[in-house]
């Protein structure tokens, strides 16, 4: 699927193609679901009219440990579909992407659950089955409050009952005999057909994701759900993406601008180090701090993994924010008002040579260490 596509179906703008096809592949995905799971549970997990009935008859017949079942499965649903407004609504607020997007990462997330849960239901069947009814409930809820807050409630992808009441209506509409049809004050009545074909063909998915969930779940068992997780992932990675690079570059900008700061700084420190009126103390370590900083060569090379940067990342930056403290505040903004408007930064040429002597030490004792304590290599 082009990059292009799968951004309009999950994206932050939308379009009622988009929300038709998105729904499309949402209906498949729950037929499947539903079907999988009433074959492992022997439940369907997406019809709260039923469960309700059931639980009225449970209550009727006194049979208490029924009624817990069934209220467990209930509350999951509600539950499912709470999260997904939570979701929404605070990805919206955070002007991101992929507000459609994550409820479907997080429908991924679960259906593997199912999966790995589902291997279990043989062992412990008093635990993993209620929460594997839990579970597909809670997922039939957050997909279709998803497609419900997409739509504006226009589309449901669980609700066939529903469904099936529009196709009805509609019919009748459409086979409606209009005899007073010249009569202008007597309203026309008319079939919306494409409403009629949308919710015609949301059914048949729901019932080819039923077959070909009930099919899967036959030849590969709980592996099955791998396929439905794969395809929600696909149809929300594009998204999340763009949320991820959005917010990398914002963390690369930020970064910068630290950097900037702490290049600024540095060049502070480094004027007062030779300013009479900084604290002696403070300008000994200013001189220790921006003396290194300013260095054209690194106690640690560069080219070490890890330890390369740990001096230009948290050394100096520490030693920047210890000094800055030790300098009274109207004098070190003076400095870095200075530091600014200076044309260029300068370099420390002392304390690379103390590198260099430092390096030529170490060596030094490296060698005669491993002579001392190695003579046999």
């Amino acid at each position: 699927m082009p990059i292009a596509y799968l951004r309009s179906l999950t994206g932050q703008r939308r379009s009622q193609l988009a929300n038709r096809r998105l729904a499309g592949y949402l209906s498949f995905v729950a037929g499947a679901t539903n079907a999988g799971g009433f074959l492992a549970v022997q439940q369907y997990t997406s019809h709260m009219t039923g469960i309700v009935s059931a639980m009225a008859d449970r209550l009727a017949l006194g049979q208490a440990g029924l009624i817990l079942e069934g209220l467990g499965a209930l509350l999951s649903f509600l539950a499912g579909a709470a999260t997904s407004a939570v979701l929404i609504n605070w990805a919206r607020r955070e002007r991101l992407h992929s507000e459609y997007a994550l409820p479907l990462m997080l429908e991924a997330l679960l259906l593997l659950c199912f999966g790995l849960l589902g291997g279990n239901l043989g062992t412990r069947q008093w635990l993993f089955v209620p929460a594997t009814v839990m579970v597909l409930c809670f997922i039939m809820g957050l997909q279709n409050a998803l497609i419900t807050k997409i739509s504006n409630a226009e589309i449901r992808t669980t609700h066939i009952t529903g469904m099936i009441t529009d196709i009805g209506i509609e019919i009748g509409k459409l086979f409606y005999w209009n005899i007073a049809r010249a009569d202008p004050a007597t309203p026309v009545v008319l079939a919306n057909r494409p409403k009629l074909r949308v919710l015609a063909t949301l059914v048949a998915l729901f019932f080819g994701g039923g077959v070909a969930g009930a099919l899967g779940f036959k030849q590969l068992g709980f592996s099955a759900t791998l396929v439905l997780a794969a395809l929600l992932l696909v149809l929300a990675v594009v998204p999340v993406m763009d949320d991820l690079r959005a917010r990398l570059l914002r963390l690369a900008g930020q970064g910068r601008q630290w950097a900037r700061e702490v290049l600024r700084d540095v060049h502070a420190l480094w004027l007062a180090a030779r300013d009479p009126r900084t604290p002696w103390h403070a300008k000994a370590m200013a001189l220790l701090v921006a003396g290194y900083a300013l260095s054209p060569i690194d106690l640690i090379p560069d080219f070490i993994p890890v330890l390369g940067y740990l001096d230009d990342v948290v050394l100096v930056p520490l030693g920047v924010i210890l000094t800055i403290r030790m300098i009274p505040p109207p004098l070190m903004g003076e400095f870095r008002a200075a530091a600014v408007a200076a044309a260029q930064r300068p370099r420390s040429r002392v304390a690379a040579a103390v590198i260099v002597v430092l390096w030529i030490c170490s060596t030094l004792l490296a060698a005669g260490l491993l002579a001392r304590y190695f003579s046999w290599l």
